[in-house]
């Protein structure tokens, strides 16, 4: 009996100097993992969402009776760079032209940030830090180009998702079932004219690194192709206008040897309908952009859905003949 104590108290010590050695170790590797992160924008991604909201009464719009039924709407998905991380600039006006489907299922009158995580509904797509993207500008465009029209944003993106987060899964707990829910949600209000794509960025991790982000950067156009497809299948709309951004250039790109392949892949995609935006002459922040630059990419998703959509295009309004977006007190 004393010998067998003696031999179970050794396995111990023995055991937990291993776990010890391999704690230490694994600590090491994940704070030189943690800083390349926070490096490229993608720390958030690893942050625990806060608790889920529990879904609220059914939805009260906002948007005025006059005008229910006729948005125009676009749903914004893929990552960070479509969620919006800049500074919000101080010059920007509401419309009544431009509503948001807010994370918390309700309809207003849009306002940057535009993936405000305020009352979240579906925490698979939280992200804790949001601020000024491309989605905005993007709308302003159209409305000031053709203020007969009516704009319906609804924000699905993700910081930090990869291509493989956003294959088909019907789960509102996923990325591509909780952007479908919404769109279903939303969809009385009006009627799908685009899907608005910005994605890669977590494509070019090394995926030996990283293996929990699932980077793909091999089969990144595969990926989106088919993506793309199911989306606009399940939304019922198979030829919906898909408008989808290629990464910028970053000045540095250590700890993302995979961002010229995903530009590659990205620039060889044909699908129908789609159109391709450039973002590489822009200057960027880290992976993000600069405020500037966020807006010049939302008059390029803008331009593109003009030429895919000749109802968006341009007109001469007679009662508005500057294009400017009228007031949000005008709508009511």
């Amino acid at each position: 009996m004393k010998f067998r104590a003696i031999a179970t108290i050794s396995l111990s010590l023995l055991c937990g100097l291993g776990i010890g050695i391999g704690l230490q170790r694994y600590l090491t590797t994940s704070e030189q993992g943690n800083a390349l992160l926070r490096r490229v924008g993608l720390s958030e991604y690893f942050q625990s969402p806060e608790a889920a909201i529990p879904t609220l009464d059914p939805i009260n719009p906002t948007v005025p009776l006059r005008i229910q039924g006729r948005l125009k709407l676009y749903v914004l998905m893929g990552q960070s760079n479509m969620v919006g991380k800049a500074r919000i600039p101080e010059n920007l006006s509401p419309s009544a032209n431009i509503y948001s489907f807010g994370n918390n299922y309700r309809w207003t009158i849009a306002t940057a940030p535009i993936d405000d995580a305020t009352d979240q509904v579906d925490v698979v797509s939280h992200d804790k830090f949001t601020g000024f993207g491309p989605a905005f500008i993007f709308a302003k465009t159209l409305v000031s180009q053709n203020s007969n029209q009516f704009i319906g944003l609804i924000p699905c993106a993700r910081s930090g998702s990869s291509i493989t987060e956003w294959q088909r899964n019907l789960s509102d707990e996923t990325l591509y079932g909780s952007c479908l829910k919404r769109v279903r949600a939303a969809s009385p209000m009006g009627t799908v004219a685009g899907i608005l794509f910005f994605q890669g960025e977590a494509d070019t991790i090394n995926p030996q690194q990283f293996p929990n982000l699932q980077p793909d950067a091999d089969a990144w156009a595969e990926k989106f192709a088919l993506f793309a497809y199911n989306f606009r299948q399940d939304i019922g709309s198979p030829n919906t206008p898909f408008i989808y951004a290629q990464l910028g250039q970053p000045e540095d790109l250590e700890g993302l040897p995979n961002w010229a392949q995903v530009q590659q892949q990205q620039a060889s995609i044909q699908i129908p309908n789609g159109v391709m935006i450039e973002t590489r002459d822009l200057p960027m922040d880290g992976i993000h952009f600069t405020p500037d630059s966020y807006q010049i990419i939302g008059q390029r998703f803008a331009e593109a859905i003009n030429q895919l959509s000749p109802d968006t295009a341009p007109i001469a309004d007679s009662n508005n003949p500057t294009g400017e977006s009228p007031a949000p007190e005008s709508a009511q």
